[in-house]
């Protein structure tokens, strides 16, 4: 391709040469932000081009290795020019992500989502990968690079169970295998470092108990304004320190594990969720297993998204509502929002003082600290359909974003966010 040819590079280039951000309001700033996106895609694009030539100049004796190119004429980082080499190899097994590429379709983060997810795939597998090209485009247009690495995620996982001669089980017994435990010094600083290395179950239950203990410490800490990393910090000391349970008599955090209906009952197939609450896969044969432990509570979803069944040990309907609304969503109910379910509030979006609102699902959204301040400090407002449609609107009366708000689905695509008005 040539570079005279990117004519959406071309004009972004020259509406920036002229841009004033400081007097824009807000539709100008995004519109300088598309801009941007579309010169740095462009730029990336390029990027992948002189990594290839240099790549064949090197085997030819006429260049170094694009990665020293790169991270010696091109100022990157070593892993930054690492990046660029992955790409590179996306965009031979993929073409059509370079031209969307250039063209600013996509993003290098769309394309280092393919290349994490086929990383460790035999070559079979990942040509496999490769002939799902038009459909993963199509994927990658519409979707933010969070939601289409998840994607890119669930393919690899289902090619590999379709390929595999081993059983699920026999995956995460080797992954139990390589568990492991380092520790080490930093000789210049003294900083102790321990690493952990787990299976997605036992990390699951680790990081059940550190957030348990990190919700104490928050209650406990009041107004005082403990930096976030230090509260995280004592969370993992007192949680391992505690046994995970605090005070006797406490009850340990369960686990919570999300399968959809279909795979429960026939097996994997290619929307298959078999997940724990944070979206780290899950052995199908473990779930059916764990599904009769009172410590891992299973919820069903169904083809709609909704949460169709909460596990035996429910206790109130406060704690039910919680786990129906993970099985929902991930993340902040935010359209630009990545938070993790666990760390955000669970929201009332008719309000019990101002609206009557009652403590019912179809009323409870989960919102991060931000976006929670936000509408109750911020003036915004948000309201929410019945399919869980969300509409966010600025202080100005106007409409920021309408789109669905679960990102977790049983047809291995995630729900395109309405992109900010």
């Amino acid at each position: 391709m040539s570079l005279m040819k990117s004519t959406g590079a071309d004009v972004a280039i020259a509406a920036l040469r002229v841009a004033d951000v400081a007097v824009m309001d807000r539709d100008g700033v995004a519109a300088v932000v598309d801009h941007v996106r579309q010169v740095r895609a462009w730029c990336d694009a390029i990027e992948i081009r002189a990594s290839r030539r240099t790549r064949e100049l090197a085997a030819e004796g006429r260049s170094e290795a694009p990665e020293s190119l790169l991270t010696g004429g091109g100022r990157n980082s070593s892993k930054s020019a690492h990046a660029a080499g992955e790409r590179e190899q996306v965009c031979e097994q993929m073409p059509s992500f370079e031209d969307a590429l250039s063209a600013g379709a996509v993003t290098a983060a769309h394309l280092d989502a393919l290349a994490h997810a086929t990383r460790n795939l035999d070559e079979s597998t990942r040509a496999e990968f490769a002939a799902c090209e038009r459909d993963l485009l199509d994927d990658a247009s519409r979707q933010r690079p969070e939601a289409f690495e998840r994607n890119c995620r669930d393919l690899a996982r289902h090619l590999i169970a379709q390929n595999a001669s081993a059983s699920d089980s026999d995956e995460l017994d080797a992954q139990r295998k390589r568990s492991c435990v380092k520790r080490w010094t930093d000789q210049q600083t003294g900083m102790r470092h321990t690493h952990l290395e787990l299976d997605p179950l036992r990390d699951e239950t680790i990081w059940k108990a550190i957030k348990h203990q990190l919700a104490k410490l928050r209650r406990r800490d009041g107004n005082r304004g403990t930096p976030w990393n230090q509260l995280e910090v004592d969370a993992v000391v007192e949680a391992v320190s505690t046994g995970g349970a605090g005070q006797p008599g406490e009850r340990i955090p369960e686990i919570v594990l999300l399968v959809d209906d279909t795979t429960l009952r026939d097996g994997l197939h290619p929307g298959t969720i078999c997940e724990t609450e944070s979206g780290t896969p899950v052995p199908l044969s473990t779930v059916r297993r764990l599904c009769c432990e009172a410590e891992i509570v299973p919820i069903v979803v169904g083809d709609h998204r909704q949460a169709l069944a909460v596990g035996r040990s429910v206790r109130t309907a406060n704690r039910a509502q919680r786990r129906a609304l993970a099985a929902m969503h991930r993340t902040c109910a935010h359209p630009d929002c990545t938070v993790a379910f666990d760390d955000c509030r669970v929201h009332h979006v008719n309000q019990f003082w101002r609206d009557g609102g009652s403590t019912d699902l179809d009323n409870l959204v989960p919102v991060c600290e931000q976006h929670h301040h936000l509408v109750h400090e911020g003036g915004w407002n948000l309201k929410m359909l019945p399919d869980r449609t969300t509409v966010w609107t600025r202080p100005d009366g106007t409409v920021f974003s309408e789109g669905p708000t679960i990102d977790r689905v049983a047809d291995g695509r995630v729900p395109a966010r309405a992109s900010p008005g």
